[in-house]
């Protein structure tokens, strides 16, 4: 129906991070299976990671706290998604700030490592603001529409 706004994300990409912010790993696994099957899906992932990382970085550090947060927030013990690649605290506090438009040398890092830490602290992230589904959907059908207007 046109017009009509949606009450959960749209994309393969949007579900799949849904999933993971929520540690759901059934359906993490089933979206990461759709997503690599569509190429179009594929190319959507990195710059939609970004939106919904950047938001939820803005929401609890630019709304919620402040800057002078960030290392102390990424220094709590959590359980970690992928313990096999451990967490690069400065990597992920560059990544942050930068989210943040403040100056960072993000330049050298490894796209796989940017996906993984982006997913690691946008789920630190989800449960440190304790957004309920509307909200989290609402983030991500946001960084949706961005992504649809100006992204691949």
């Amino acid at each position: 129906m046109a017009g009509k706004l949606s009450l959960e994300p749209v994309t393969a990409v949007g579900m799949l991070l849904r999933a993971l912010a929520r540690r759901d790993n059934p359906e993490f696994e089933y979206w990461r299976r759709q997503m690599n099957h569509d190429e179009r899906e594929k190319e959507r992932l990195f710059p939609l990671l970004y939106e919904v990382f950047r938001g939820a970085v803005e929401l609890r550090f630019a709304i919620e706290g402040n800057p002078a947060q960030i290392k102390p927030f990424l220094e709590q013990p959590r359980l970690l998604l992928w313990p096999d690649h451990g967490f690069a605290v400065d990597k992920a506090e560059a990544l942050m700030r930068s989210a943040l438009g403040e100056p960072a040398s993000v330049a050298g890092f490894e796209t796989g490592d940017v996906v993984v830490i982006r997913m690691q602290i946008l789920t630190y992230l989800v449960e440190d603001l304790e957004l309920n589904d509307r909200d989290l959907n609402t983030l991500i059908i946001q960084s949706e529409r961005w992504v649809a207007e100006n992204g691949p």
